[in-house]
């Protein structure tokens, strides 16, 4: 019996043994697993990031280099800008009123950063100094901020509201080859009236000596 009982303790430790070896074995493997899912999850996230940082560098460079074509006469003047909320449809200019006119396709409400050139548009008031713009919204007042200035140009960043479609920016002076050319009409209309009223006054004339 004695030895039955010592072959049955010393079974009975093996078996012990045996779970002890298995349950580590299972600890170890579980780790092993876990390591594994947080390097891939790791590895996941570092590429969603750098793919998310790539996209946002493409988005700033994009931005930072949109430049859209304002055509006078037979002159285009580059013009840059960002814009967020919408899309910039079109760029003209109204030289009446020292204004240029921006048409925006807004799907939101967003904000607009233009360059403009001093040599195509700028606001001046005594002593030539720099006069703020006065812009509008859709022929609503707006407020506007000049984020960078420079002797070659002037930056001005513009909120809009969704479904804004026209903002206006009016300064001083605009492009003085724009204003030669008004200039030049008026002088030729005037010339024209001249000719037309001399002749009229001629046929009294004309006929009296008939």
């Amino acid at each position: 019996m004695t030895e039955r009982r010592q072959f049955d303790e010393i079974k009975g430790k093996k078996c012990q043994a045996t779970k002890a070896v298995a349950i580590v074995l299972s600890v170890i493997e579980l780790a092993t697993i876990s390591v594994i899912i947080i390097s891939f999850q790791l590895a996941y996230a570092q590429n969603t990031i750098g793919a998310n940082k790539e996209l946002n560098n493409q988005a700033s460079v994009t931005a930072s280099n949109a430049i859209i074509n304002l055509k006078l006469g037979n002159k285009a003047y580059p013009i840059k800008y960002q814009i967020t909320g919408g899309k910039l449809a079109g760029i003209s200019a109204e030289k009446d009123n020292t204004t240029l006119l921006v048409n925006v396709s807004s799907t939101s409400n967003g904000k607009l950063i233009i360059e403009l050139p001093r040599d195509v548009i700028d606001s001046k008031k005594q002593g030539n100094v720099d006069d703020n713009f006065a812009v509008f919204e859709d022929g609503q007042y707006a407020v506007d901020d000049e984020i960078r200035t420079n002797a070659q140009s002037r930056t001005l960043m513009v909120g809009f509201d969704n479904g804004t479609s026209v903002i206006e920016i009016t300064g001083t002076h605009i492009v003085p080859e724009f204003a030669t050319v008004a200039v030049a009409v008026f002088a030729i209309a005037t010339i024209g009236i001249i000719v037309a009223t001399s002749k009229y006054m001629a046929l009294p004339v004309l006929f009296k000596i008939k």
